[in-house]
């Protein structure tokens, strides 16, 4: 027995193997130690190595042992050591990846079975991912070389400024013209119709394919190459992808992630130029719906994917690039199931090099978030989708889709988790009572999760405090005029008859003036008519060639004309002059101080002010759907609900309400102050008739009874409520929210 081992550790001694010919190196600097990145021309793959491994990789040319390269290692590293054992793990992993060749009759049977493995979880890591499938078509460098010679003027300095300069153009005209600009914008049900979500469909691919020339452009650019572009599917959207993997062998950091950012930078450019298009063109329907569209895809989707890191799309490689890790994610991962196998099944995994401890909460914590942050984009575009597809009897597709989906990001993890720990017999090594610990703690964290209400459960919204309809006195102005005083404030005491403002109308004060004077002067004529009939005999008015009589009647009509329209005049003056308290109570949503001096138009719907009774107070409580749905649900198994209130300049006290009926309908018109106008939270439609205030989104005004007011809580007021509904649990929550983020009102 030990002649064979002798013999078979003489043998591993001896073996010889040879590094390929073909393979490019790059020298580069990351974390500021010396590595070296090897290319694989024929699979496009990328290694890197340090300088120890890299000074390994050189011995192996077929004429150095395994022996002899361990003890050049050892002379030259001293005093570090190198055993055969980590020699063979280190050679056996270029083997794998076809870096070196082997010999020995056995090499190339064992090397093609490691590449069909290989093939077959690139296989099943492909269809983990149903929302991003790529499928390799064609090499594409030649094309990109020809079109390089055209717009290389792209990457000058002079093109960075412009670009910029316009984008922030853009940006300026969306945050000078803000309320204009959400005024145009249409509403969910409008926007996500079929043909709106067509032209986005077909703009996704079209902005992709765009994207992934920037890409291979700014490589070529940058002395790069690009050998693989194909076709991808993303989010079932057809598209073009664009393997610029060959950035790596840039040695410069700055350069690859300008290589990163080109696609990002591209859509931003196309969002710049939909929005000026968007915002000249509503007499153009097709044109302004493929613009917002546009708009759309390249400013929101490039931030939430393309420009995020917790997905391995641009954003991911710029902050690897930037923090100097290669395989972040992939590191991050594995530094997760090294601790989930050590700390939670007790197996005994091989211990990272030394590593920062920030580093460490670097790897936990980007792994943590990332795969949440996957689950939460992947479910809530298959949501949407099956709130789209509903209507047209489709949800089983969106079902299916789901489950996929659930399969891929649940069952592929736990399978690489058990062929993990399956290998070289380690079901074995796993402690039983950590396994046991372990399990039941996740089981009980699932079922708090899924099962345990928590006393959370609320609607919080702002509301606006108002008097019943029914105890309500409204005051209009009867003629439009100035503000020259206002002599109270918002929830103020008056009696009846007690002045509220006043006003000055100076078109009217003029006319009065003119009215009077030629009345004056009418009266005048009428007099010295009068006066000159009374000096005459009779004989003269019978001979008298004068009709004095009609001269008196039409002097004496031209006066009494000017003298009722001086009293019409006056009886308006007074009106506006003086506007009075109809009743005694509350004076809710009077105009601001400043707003003294402000013309006011005659009003007929929208009062001036109103005065109401303390006594009978309301609150109006803007509601969404999905709010409006769960309220429903619980008031009609519990008869009503309970409500807490937090007034403005009283946060020492919580007031407390009921809800006891719900609307039967949305909201057409709202009260001014529930709006952005009156410093609300709703974003109005923009209307031909501006006395109309209808939500630009769909909200429900429900009516809250309050049970303990006092003189803070006086109308006009804007308060915190909180109304409580059923507990329920965790997981219900979790859904709800992301629900309420999608529902766009068609379910």
């Amino acid at each position: 027995m030990e002649a064979t081992l002798q013999q078979n550790a003489e043998r591993r001694k001896s073996v010889r193997l040879r590094l390929r010919s073909d393979l490019n190196v790059t020298k580069q600097k990351y974390e500021g130690k010396t590595c070296h990145v090897v290319k694989d021309p024929i699979s496009l793959k990328y290694y890197r190595f340090n300088e120890r491994e890299y000074y390994v990789l050189t011995l192996l040319d077929g004429k150095h042992t395994m022996e002899e390269v361990q003890k050049k290692f050892e002379a030259n590293f001293r005093p570090d050591r190198l055993t055969l054992e980590d020699l063979e793990n280190f050679a056996r992993q270029l083997v794998t990846s076809g870096l070196v060749q082997h010999e020995s009759p056995n090499a190339a049977r064992h090397l093609f079975q490691q590449q069909q493995k290989q093939r077959n979880l690139k296989r099943m890591a492909t269809l983990s991912n149903i929302l991003y499938l790529k499928i390799p078509i064609f090499d594409p460098d030649r094309l990109l070389n020809w079109m390089i010679g055209y717009t290389r003027w792209m990457f000058t300095t002079w093109f960075l400024f412009v670009s910029v300069a316009f984008m922030l153009a853009a940006v300026a005209l969306v945050t000078m013209h803000f309320q204009v600009f959400w005024d145009k914008l249409p509403t969910y049900n409008e926007f996500f119709q079929f043909h709106t979500l067509l032209y986005m469909w077909l703009a996704l691919g079209v902005v992709k394919v765009i994207h992934e020339f920037g890409h291979g452009l700014s490589c070529k650019a940058f002395g790069g190459e690009c050998h693989e572009m194909g076709a991808l599917l993303l989010c079932f959207s057809p598209a073009l992808y664009c393997n610029v993997t060959d950035s790596w062998t840039v040695a410069d950091k700055w350069k690859r992630i300008l290589i990163s950012f080109a696609g990002i930078y591209v859509e931003l450019m196309i969002a710049a130029a939909a929005t000026f298009v968007w915002w000249y063109t509503p007499h153009l329907p097709y044109v302004n719906n493929i613009a917002l569209c546009l708009m759309t895809l390249c400013s929101v989707s490039t931030f939430v994917f393309n420009a995020n890191p917790l997905m391995r799309f641009d954003g991911y490689y710029m902050m690897a690039d930037w923090l100097e890790i290669p395989n972040l994610r992939d590191r991050s991962n594995r530094y997760l199931g090294n601790l989930t196998k050590e700390y939670a099944l007790g197996i005994e995994t091989q211990p990272e090099p030394y590593m920062k401890p920030s580093r460490k909460v670097l790897f936990l914590s980007y792994a943590i978030v990332s795969y949440i942050y996957r689950w939460v984009v992947t479910f809530s575009i298959l949501y949407f989708l099956s709130g789209w597809l509903k209507p047209y009897k489709l949800e089983t597709l969106s079902l299916l889709l789901m489950m996929l989906a659930l399969g891929s990001m649940v069952f592929w993890p736990m399978y690489r988790l058990r062929r993990s720990i399956n290998q070289r017999g380690r079901l074995p090594d796993m402690k039983m009572q950590r396994v046991a610990i372990s399990g039941v703690v996740l089981a009980s964290l699932i079922a708090v999760f899924l099962f345990v209400p928590l006393p959370v459960s609320r609607i919080l919204e702002s509301g606006l405090v108002q008097v019943k309809s029914d105890n309500v006195a409204k005051v209009y102005l009867p003629e439009a005029g100035f503000l020259e005083m206002l002599y109270v404030r918002d929830g103020e005491w008056v009696s009846n008859d007690q002045l509220i403002a006043t006003f000055k109308n100076p078109k009217l004060e003029a006319d009065l003036a003119e009215a009077t004077a030629k009345m004056q002067i009418h009266a005048g004529e009428v007099q010295s008519i009068r006066t000159a009939i009374s000096g005459l005999t009779s004989e003269q008015l019978r001979q008298g060639n004068v009709d004095w009589k009609s001269d008196l009647l039409t002097a004496e009509g031209n006066f009494r004309k000017y003298q009722m329209e001086s009293d019409r005049l006056k009886e308006q003056l007074q009106r506006i002059t003086s506007i009075k308290a109809p009743r005694e109570g509350v004076v809710m949503s009077p105009p601001r101080r400043e707003e003294v001096g402000k013309y006011w138009e005659r009003q007929t719907e929208q009062p001036f002010c109103s005065v109401g009774d303390r006594e009978q107070i309301r609150i109006q409580v803007p509601v969404k759907p999905t709010d409006y749905r769960l309220l429903k649900d619980d008031l009609a198994k519990f008869g009503e609900l309970q409500v807490t209130v937090l007034i403005p300049g009283r946060l020492d006290r919580l007031y407390h309400g009921r809800i006891v009926k719900l609307p039967e309908t949305d909201a057409k018109n709202v009260p001014v102050q529930l709006t952005h106008r009156g410093g609300g939270p709703l974003a109005v439609k923009h209307n031909a008739d501006p006395k109309i205030l209808a939500p630009l989104a769909q909200h429900y005004l429900v009516t809250v009874e309050l049970l303990d007011g006092d003189d803070a809580v006086h109308p006009g007021v804007l308060a915190q409520v909180k109304i409580h509904c059923e507990w329920r649990s965790a997981a219900w929550w979790v859904w709800r929210a992301i629900a309420s983020t999608l529902d766009i009102g068609l379910i």
